[in-house]
Order: structure tokens, then C-alpha cells, then sequence
């Protein structure tokens, strides 16, 4: 059992992971306009592998990835980066904090995910925040105004594959440790970009380089703090301050492309954030789940 100081420290972490992600998503969206998403994706895996090595270094090399099922971490790998390149090029059309509202209907899909492939059985308690979750997404889509269009079935697919890549780590948990599941899902996503990025490359700037590599940086201070606060804490308890990303999306679109969140997003966002946090803690008896990162 964590005591306090094990508790705080991974909230600590996990808050500051989510400001250097945010970050990472503010340059990925500036980044959309100049280079293409498989360009992106891969400097984003490339240098996001670095925190995972140091990790599994400190836990005993090659031993601390090995894995007894290759070919689940390739299925995750995929799954992982159609996640990421959907949603680089969703947010061409959407601000941060809408694409990260809708983005977060992931625990709603993971929940059907977990009934298919697991059979594991849905309460009433679930069921209620399930719709209200869904209730929340549709808020934020306001499908009467036509934003459907702009770049949100992008972040509805993101959801959807996120969650599948999630089940299916909870499914080989009794296998797999959560780091090989980190460490391959990143390889794989860095050798996916540098195919696909062959056939889609544009020429990038000095300054080009510098965004991208700032990006790699963030995204890959991110993934080593998301991991240490899963160590550090309980997932159920630290994964609720994963929903601050949304309060930095809004503050970016502010700031950098003067885009204030309409009234429908926020009421939307809070709805979302309420039924993850109530799904989290209705599933607070599994003990580990694992991120992608």
C-alpha cells in the first residue's frame, strides 16, 4: 500500500507530465503546418524513447523488456500510431482544448473495449457514465452546428484506437510488464514514422528542426513522469490529473492562436472529466493499466 509521501509525489509527477504533454501537443499543432504527420510521429517516438531506455536501464536492461508476445506489442504499436497521426491531423482544424475533450471519451470506449475482448460484466454504475460521458462529447461536438466536419471524427477515432490499445494491455497484463509494453509500442511507432515519413517528407527549416526536436524532448519528459507516477502511486488515483491537460489546451489556444473555449466545450469538458474520474474509481480494483505513451 503507497503512504502519503508515495501518493503525492506521484500526483506531483503525473501533473508535471501533463504540462510538458500539453506542451508537446501546443508544438504538434503548430508543427501541422509545415511538415506532415508521419514526420511528426516519428521525431515525437524517435526521441520519446529516451526516457523509456534510461528506465529500462535502471531496471535491468534488456531484461526489463523482454516480452513473451510480439505480436500483441505490434498490434499496440499500430494501434498507437494511427492514434497519433489521427490526431496531428485533426488538430489542423480543431483548437487543443476541443481535440483534447473529445480525445478523452477513451475510458467510455474502453469500457465496451473491456465487455468484448474480456467479458467483464457492466453495471448499472458504469452504464450511467458511460452515456453521460458520451453526453459530454456530444456537447463539445454541438453536431447541430456542423463542427462534426472539422476535424473531430479524427479525435473520435483517436479515442477509439487509445482505448482498444489500452484493453489490450490490461488483457496481457498477467504477461507483460508495463514498461516492454511502453518500450515496443514507442519502438514500433518510431519505425512506422521513419517508413512512412519516405513517402511523405517535406522539407523542413533550422527552425523546423529545433520545434521538432523540442517536441521529442517534451513528449519524451512526459512519458518518463507519466511512468514514475504509475510507479509511484495508484493508477486510480493518479490518473484523474491527466484531465488538467484540458485547463493547458485552453490556455494555449489563448495564448498562441488568440481561440477562447466556447461555452458548449467547457460545460462538455466538465461533463467528460466527471464520468472519467467516476469510471476510474468504479475500476479502482485494477491495479495497474498501462499508458501509451
Amino acid at each position: 500500500m503507497p503512504n502519503l509521501s508515495d501518493i503525492s509525489r506521484g500526483l506531483i509527477l503525473m501533473a508535471f507530465g501533463m504540462v510538458m504533454m500539453s506542451i508537446m501537443d501546443a508544438i504538434v499543432k503548430h508543427l501541422t503546418d509545415s511538415i506532415s504527420a508521419p514526420q511528426i510521429l516519428f521525431f515525437r517516438s524517435f526521441f520519446g524513447l529516451l526516457p523509456l531506455l534510461i528506465i529500462a536501464w535502471r531496471k535491468g536492461g534488456r531484461r526489463a523488456v523482454y516480452t513473451r508476445k510480439p505480436l500483441v506489442h505490434m498490434v499496440r504499436a499500430g494501434l498507437a500510431a494511427v492514434a497519433f497521426v489521427c490526431f496531428t491531423i485533426g488538430l489542423r482544424e480543431m483548437s487543443l482544448a476541443n481535440a483534447l475533450a473529445i480525445s478523452f471519451a477513451a475510458p467510455f470506449f474502453a469500457v465496451c473495449f473491456s465487455v468484448l475482448l474480456m467479458g467483464e460484466r457492466v453495471g448499472f454504475h458504469r452504464i450511467f457514465a458511460l452515456l453521460a460521458g458520451f453526453g459530454g462529447v456530444v456537447i463539445v461536438l454541438q453536431p447541430d452546428d456542423g463542427i462534426l466536419g472539422d476535424g473531430s471524427g479524427y479525435f473520435l477515432l483517436v479515442a477509439v484506437t487509445y482505448a482498444l490499445a489500452q484493453v489490450i494491455a490490461r488483457k496481457y497484463r498477467e504477461t507483460e510488464t508495463g514498461l516492454s509494453f511502453s518500450f515496443w509500442t514507442m519502438t514500433g511507432m518510431t519505425i512506422l514514422g521513419a517508413v512512412s515519413m519516405l513517402f511523405y517528407w517535406e522539407e523542413m527549416t533550422l527552425e523546423i528542426w529545433g520545434w521538432a526536436f523540442a517536441m521529442g524532448i517534451f513528449g519524451g519528459l512526459a512519458a518518463y513522469c507519466m511512468t514514475e507516477a504509475v510507479r509511484a502511486a495508484p493508477t486510480v488515483v493518479v490518473s484523474p490529473m491527466e484531465y488538467t491537460a484540458l485547463i493547458w489546451g485552453a490556455l494555449f489556444d489563448w495564448m498562441f492562436w488568440q481561440v477562447f473555449p466556447e461555452q458548449a466545450t467547457i460545460i462538455g469538458s466538465l461533463v467528460i472529466v466527471a464520468s472519467g474520474i467516476y469510471i476510474l474509481w468504479r475500476e479502482r480494483s485494477y491495479k495497474e493499466e498501462i499508458k501509451i505513451l
